[in-house]
């Protein structure tokens, strides 16, 4: 397999959705109406959970054609077979209070969502997302990175943020653990 990887377009908007639209999400049901807006929205638990899928659809084609959503999309040649969330930390409110804590005044990205098909799952596409995200956000001037990675051996599915030794093999490193949830930061320069 030849995974290459680019960075979410504007022109990418229906293909981001149709991507996510065409896997199964039957581990996790309401995953399948997300469309990575989660974490750009504010507002309670209750409040999320009454948007629909296709609000969340519409809102992140607005958002992707705006350029205000960003992220990565891995292919097999023509084949679209993963996508990284990854924004400046900033941009995603429901991170506010992690943020605050740890990233001490610095200009920090953030990868949070790795949706990789499953038959490609395994194969080192997260890791190449995650690479790029990182070269990426170096180039772009930003201090670091923070990841959120869940740990949890009887939920696979749940590893959705990414594994803790993905991040550790680039140099990330752990400053705070939270029950199954550990903040990794990795500082530039």
């Amino acid at each position: 397999m030849n995974v290459t990887v680019r960075p979410l377009g504007p022109q990418d908007a229906t293909l981001f959705t149709g991507y996510l639209s065409g896997l199964e999400f039957g581990h996790s049901p309401h995953w399948a109406t997300c469309f990575c807006r989660y974490y750009f929205r504010e507002g309670t638990a209750e409040e999320w959970q009454a948007r629909s899928g296709d609000e969340n659809r519409a809102e992140a084609e607005s958002e992707i054609a705006a350029g205000r959503m960003k992220g990565y999309l891995a292919f097999d040649g023509d084949v679209c077979i993963g996508w990284c969330n990854a924004n400046a930390l900033d941009d995603l409110p429901r991170l506010r209070e992690s943020a605050d804590r740890h990233a001490g005044g610095k200009r920090l990205g953030c990868t949070i969502c790795f949706v990789i098909r499953p038959d490609r799952r395994g194969q080192g596409v997260a890791r190449a997302l995650l690479r790029t995200a990182v070269e990426d956000f170096r180039k772009a001037g930003y201090d670091g990175m923070l990841a959120f990675p869940f740990e949890s051996p009887d939920a696979p599915q749940r590893r959705y943020r990414g594994t803790r030794s993905m991040f550790a093999e680039l140099g990330y490193v752990a400053v705070a653990t939270e029950g199954p949830v550990t903040t990794m930061r990795l500082l530039f320069g």
